[in-house]
């Protein structure tokens, strides 16, 4: 416990130094985008742990990526909405959180809420896989703690009940909120393979 609780602080630390150093400059990469030659203000990545291999990407080449990675994805996956602050939005499997973070809540909320979410999209009534979750009140100084004690006791108190979406739903409402609220991050990555898991704002 004392060992994921020092990670985790110093995770939390190190973002807030580097909000308050560059807090009037938006997180970007300072690239082209790799797919159309577009101003990048996202970095992509087959997975999360995938760091060396971040590619530069614009937001319409991003939302097209990621329709594919959900409509593919044949697991379930608790996808929390994105907001501004954390610096990645990325999918961790349930097994493989739970195996490095065992002190977190994150994957037994994970797996407790995809056991029990409606099978039917609350958008088009075609089979759910993804459990979107609204994020407000999560930000960059406290996905930490979200992360720790997980979303059951962070943010549903907060929020409005959860909503099962199917894989060409749930990138449209990701790809609503990015839009609308221009967020930017230095980390994406969608869903993969078939093991359940969770899409969520988070540091490195």
């Amino acid at each position: 416990m004392k060992v994921f609780l020092i990670i985790l602080g110093c995770v939390v630390f190190l973002w807030i130094v580097y909000s308050f150093l560059f807090r009037k400059k938006k997180p970007t990469i300072d690239r082209r985008c790799l797919v159309c030659g577009a101003e990048s203000k996202y970095g992509y990545s087959d997975h999360a742990k995938d760091i060396k291999n971040i590619k530069s990407i614009c937001r319409k080449c991003l939302i097209t990526q990621l329709e594919k990675d959900y409509v593919t994805f044949s697991g379930r996956a608790v996808v929390i909405q994105p907001a501004p602050g954390p610096p990645c939005y990325v999918f961790h499997s349930i097994k493989e959180w739970g195996k490095f973070f065992k002190e977190s809540k994150m994957d037994d909320d994970a797996r407790a809420y995809l056991l029990r979410m409606e099978t039917e999209c609350h958008d088009c009534g075609q089979k759910a896989n993804f459990l979107w979750i609204e994020s407000s009140g999560l930000t960059a100084y406290n996905f930490g703690n979200v992360l720790k004690k997980g979303f059951s006791e962070t943010l549903l108190p907060r929020n409005p009940k959860p909503i099962s979406l199917c894989g060409k739903c749930c990138p449209r409402h990701i790809a609503k909120e990015l839009e609308g609220k221009d967020i930017t991050y230095l980390q994406v990555c969608g869903p993969k393979g078939a093991e359940d898991g969770f899409v969520a704002p988070m540091g490195y």
